[in-house]
């Protein structure tokens, strides 16, 4: 599992190093390939990106749902149609496309976010903001989360 955030910067060249708790979790899978795609929350756009076989189990979920739904259209055309495979490189770095830099706003800084099994790549003022927002509605409503179970 991936935890934690990490702040880090992108080069001119839109690579982007690993921080080595996230590489460790990419190593031990044996899988050198990551995927990228198109994310958003609550309209702040980001990037998900997976490990190979996680992705892979993500594509197997999709592939059960009603193949005609509208919303389930809607999505893999966004979703899965947003999706570049990658690769590590030895130095840890991961290229990321140009179209998903621009979507996710991304500039120099920027912060990798864990969500469990996967991570997000935000824009460091962006990720400002979410947390804060976040943030906010935990201290607000102290049963924010309660019909969740946590």
């Amino acid at each position: 599992m991936f935890r934690g955030s990490f702040e880090h910067t992108l080069d001119n060249k839109g690579r982007l190093s690993i921080p080595a708790k996230f590489r460790e979790v990419l190593l031990g899978k044996g899988d050198d390939r990551i995927v990228i795609t198109n994310f958003v929350v609550e309209q702040a756009r980001c990037l998900d990106v997976y490990p190979f076989d996680e992705w892979v189990r993500f594509e197997d979920e999709v592939r059960k749902k009603p193949r005609f739904d509208r919303r389930i259209i809607a999505f893999q055309n966004y979703y899965l149609g947003g999706a570049s495979e990658c690769a590590v490189d030895k130095q840890g770095r991961i290229l990321i496309p140009p179209l998903l830099r621009e979507y996710a706003n991304l500039k120099r800084d920027v912060v990798l976010v864990s969500v469990l099994d996967k991570f997000r790549v935000w824009d460091k003022e962006t990720w400002k903001k979410v947390f804060a927002e976040a943030e906010e509605k935990l201290m607000q409503d102290p049963d924010f989360l309660g019909d969740l179970g946590l």
